[in-house]
């Protein structure tokens, strides 16, 4: 199985690594030549992403006993010296362990770190674009996918609890060689009509496992203003939207039709315009 890969976590793994080795006291002048750290820190700014960088410290580092902390201390933070093995040395001397136990504390810390700065960095990430159309008694779902290289894994994608089998093909952005798309454009599927009032006529849900948080852009559209849309996002990185009836009688029971604009999104359709570019 193909290792999961966020090229922009291992960019700041290899600036805190440089952070860590340089001599002296932490200041804002080792963030020089640091430029990912920096921009996932403080959009570019070296004075805000040295507060930042700060904050981490108290509030995940404080303790050199912990792999945080030993992180900070062979960085120097509060030792100076001016080398990392010399503040190993020191951490040794301190924190009474032997000097393999305190690099493997340290270089936990740095992955622990790299992550807690990569989620909350909101560049390159992966993106999904989720949209839902009603048109009469049938639902349309379109989906987008841009990504880089953070992970080779497909979505997972369930109509109604079903999953749907797509050929989850990559194509190279126009507009950045070193980003990926891909579009799926699932066939009509039927509403329920028979649910009652306030309950799903049909339901998509989206998955994508990857490595860092995926950006979820949710669109939808009803030509029936019986119908409604609910669209929530789950922790385990899973999008959900649901289409409801809101009447209290069933959509079967009525004595009207269900409201259309067009058949399909595909072709020459009315709904052609509101499909996003991939």
């Amino acid at each position: 199985m193909a290792q999961l890969k966020d090229p922009r976590r291992e960019a700041i793994v290899r600036d805190l690594r440089a952070f860590r080795r340089q001599p002296g006291f932490p200041s804002r002048e080792r963030l020089d030549g640091l430029p990912e750290l920096t921009d996932a820190l403080g959009q570019g700014i070296t004075e805000r992403a040295f507060r930042e960088l700060e904050r981490f410290q108290r509030d995940y580092g404080a303790e050199p006993e912990t792999a945080i902390g030993a992180f900070f201390y062979l960085s120097g933070w509060g030792v100076g010296l001016d080398s990392v093995n010399q503040r190993r040395s020191r951490y040794v001397l301190e924190y009474p362990c032997d000097e393999s136990t305190a690099w493997r504390r340290a270089q936990k810390g740095l992955e622990q770190l790299a992550t807690l700065i990569r989620d909350g960095d909101e560049h390159e990430r992966p993106t999904a674009f989720v949209a839902i159309f009603q048109s009469g008694a049938f639902f349309h779902p379109i989906i987008d996918f841009n990504l880089a290289y953070e992970s080779w894994r497909p979505p997972v994608i369930e109509i109604n609890d079903e999953p749907v089998e797509t050929d989850f093909t990559l194509h190279r952005d126009r507009s950045d060689p070193d980003r990926f798309n891909h579009r799926v454009i699932l066939p009509e599927y039927p509403l329920n009509l028979e649910v009652e009032q306030s309950q799903a006529m049909a339901t998509l849900r989206v998955s994508w496992a990857m490595p860092v948080w995926p950006v979820w852009i949710l669109s939808s559209w009803v030509a029936d203003p019986r119908i409604s849309v609910m669209l929530r996002t789950y922790r385990d990185r899973t999008v959900q939207a649901s289409i409801h009836w809101r009447e209290p009688l069933p959509a079967d029971q009525q004595d009207r039709e269900l409201a259309s604009e067009g058949s399909s999104l595909a072709g020459d359709s009315p709904h052609e315009s509101r499909i996003p570019p991939p």
